[in-house]
C-alpha cells in the first residue's frame, strides 16, 4: 500500500516536502517510521531517541490526527493515508 508523507522543517531537508512510501498491508506508524529511518543514520536520529523510542519532539499526524490520540506507534495505516512529520514548536 502507498502512504503519502508530508515533511516539514528539519524533516523536509531529509525527506523532501512530499513523498510516498510503499508498505505491506496491515502496517502501522511504527513500520512507516522504521522504513524512513532505514534511509540514513541522520534521519534515524531525528525520528528515534537513543533508546529507540519515537522522539518526544516529533509530531506525527495521520490524516490530520496526532498519532498519540489514536493508537500511538501501533496506529494502523491504510492505502492512501497521509502522514505528516514536523517538530514540536517550543519557545517563549
Amino acid at each position: 500500500m502507498l502512504i503519502r508523507i508530508k515533511a516539514f522543517a528539519r524533516y523536509r531537508a531529509l525527506l523532501g516536502s512530499e513523498s510516498e512510501v510503499k508498505l505491506a498491508e496491515g502496517a502501522a506508524v511504527s513500520d512507516l517510521l522504521e522504513s524512513l529511518a532505514s534511509r540514513s543514520g541522520e534521519l534515524r536520529g531525528q525520528l528515534f531517541d537513543d533508546s529507540g523510542r519515537v522522539r518526544e519532539d516529533l509530531n506525527v499526524m495521520v490524516n490530520g490526527r496526532h498519532f498519540l490520540s489514536l493508537a500511538g506507534e501501533e496506529t494502523p495505516l491504510a492505502e492512501g493515508d497521509e502522514v505528516a512529520l514536523f517538530p514540536a514548536v517550543v519557545g517563549g
